[in-house]
């Protein structure tokens, strides 16, 4: 347990009003995870941390860190926003979404160094333009394996089969091919080139991101698959993720 006052690196991921006067501010850290911190005084209009504790701000903060119960938050420094996301309603639901998952993926520890540069580096990514939705589907086929679901996206579950045509199953874990269909009634039956982003997005980085382009119809159908693939395999959303489906049906 860290009862004396420590520096660390932090993105603000929710605040909350505490009380009449404070928040509770929950920060993912880079090296404790995530962590809710007690903060005194945010509510006052001369208050010189309230806003350096927004939702999607990021830098050096110092407080007392607790690995059970509240953290308590002193100061912060050299504090930075994600200024399009915390504007951009979607890309808010999107950037949250992530924090979500994140947090249910890393629920008993710290991300690992890699995982925290990704994860901060899928925030720019969103901040700067890309396509939020991409970002995310990349971002969520590689917390499969962090989830304990690692599918086979090389070669037919099935018969080892590297060519051909090829659909997903859930159950068998993995992608199948065409001779092997009958083996799994339930697999997705999405069309072959969804099957080929699904794999894209499990072996490609985010730096690569620039390079894709996708039609609204087809992003439509990757998240389907992806969504049918964490149910069946994870087995749990978090209800962030409603928020963006009902997102969509506003281009209705």
């Amino acid at each position: 347990m860290h009862q004396n006052e420590t520096n660390f690196f932090g993105i603000v991921v929710r605040r909350q009003r505490y009380r009449e006067k404070d928040a509770l501010v929950t920060i993912l850290t880079k090296e404790y995870g995530f962590r809710t911190f007690l903060v005194r005084g945010t509510q006052g209009s001369k208050s010189k941390i309230s806003g350096s504790v927004i939702t999607f701000s990021y830098g050096d903060y110092t407080g007392v860190v607790r690995d059970e119960g509240l953290s308590y938050l002193n100061s912060a420094s050299n504090i930075k926003q994600f200024d399009e996301i915390i504007q951009d309603i979607e890309l808010n639901a999107y950037a949250t979404f992530l924090f979500d998952l994140l947090h249910s993926a890393f629920i008993d520890s710290p991300l690992t160094d890699e995982w925290y540069r990704d994860t901060f580096k899928a925030l720019l990514y969103i901040e700067n333009g890309f396509d939020p939705q991409i970002v995310i589907d990349i971002m969520q086929m590689h917390l499969l394996q962090v989830f304990g679901v690692q599918p086979n996206m090389d070669s037919c579950v099935v018969g080892g089969e590297t060519e051909g045509r090829f659909d997903f199953s859930v159950v068998l874990g993995g992608i199948i091919c065409s001779k092997h269909f009958d083996t799994d009634i339930h697999r997705l039956h999405v069309p072959e080139r969804i099957v080929y982003f699904l794999r894209l997005f499990s072996k490609i980085g985010l730096d690569q991101i620039g390079k894709i382009e996708i039609k609204n119809n087809n992003k439509d159908m990757i998240q389907g698959a992806i969504d049918s693939i964490y149910l069946g395999s994870v087995g749990y959303y978090p209800k962030s993720k409603k928020f963006i489906d009902d997102m969509k049906t506003w281009r209705i």
